[in-house]
């Protein structure tokens, strides 16, 4: 019913528009008329984005943007299109208490889509073939969630499309994360996945040592990277 009222109203738009050109010695061309019915259609939603501190408190992601509930059963997210890029995953079972709220967020790192932090520029992956899509991950609770590995059941997975395609036949995924003594440092996730299509699904059945999603405050990023093998 809405949807039907909201057309009507397009049409009428357009009508009134005719009438006026009409009025004035002006005949609009087909294509001109086509154009108009077009321009007062129903718009596409505009990119969510949450491009702030907080709920981001590093480096800020200028991409599309989810805050999903994990519980500690999992959790799933989905982010609009970016840049021709969609991003949608998983969480496996963790450690969480109740329902707690977490955002992610990707960016591209080019055309300052992320903000510098602590005076420095965000330090790109340097993995095999070209890195497609970088994503923030951020806790907004007071608790430090890890994963409990299930037999048979990813941990973390996630699923990226290109609209125009990925470069290569194969993806893998890194984290970055704090070092001790200071300073971060990119670390593989094992394994890599096969490219189908425009997409690839990635699947984290065994974490890396020490992975899990820190308090609020410290989020953690991801790197997707995609080469021919």
């Amino acid at each position: 019913m809405r949807l039907s009222f909201m057309r009507a109203g397009a049409a009428a738009i357009v009508a009134i528009a005719l009438s006026a050109c009409a009025d004035h010695g002006v005949v609009p061309s087909s294509s001109d008329a086509q154009a108009m019915t077009a321009n007062a259609g129903i718009s596409p939603l505009a990119l969510k984005t949450c491009a702030t501190s907080p709920p981001q408190y590093e480096w800020i992601f200028k991409g599309a943007c989810d805050e999903f509930t994990l519980k500690s059963t999992g959790g799933s997210f989905s982010l609009q299109e970016y840049q021709d890029v969609t991003v949608t995953g998983s969480i496996g079972k963790n450690t969480a208490s109740g329902s707690v709220d977490v955002v992610i967020a990707d960016a591209l790192d080019k055309n300052g889509d992320v903000e510098s932090y602590g005076g420095k520029s965000f330090p790109p992956y340097d993995g095999s073939g070209t890195t497609i899509v970088y994503a923030i991950v951020a806790n907004q609770s007071t608790q430090t969630i890890k994963p409990i590995s299930v037999k048979g059941k990813a941990v973390l997975e996630y699923q990226i499309t290109d609209a125009k395609g990925l470069p290569g036949n194969t993806c893998g995924a890194a984290l970055l994360a704090a070092q001790k003594g200071g300073g971060v440092k990119w670390t593989a996730f094992p394994g890599s996945a096969p490219i189908k299509g425009k997409s690839v699904t990635i699947a984290v059945y065994e974490a890396p040592a020490g992975f899990e999603l820190p308090p609020k405050g410290t989020p953690l990023y991801f790197a997707v990277n995609c080469y021919k093998q």
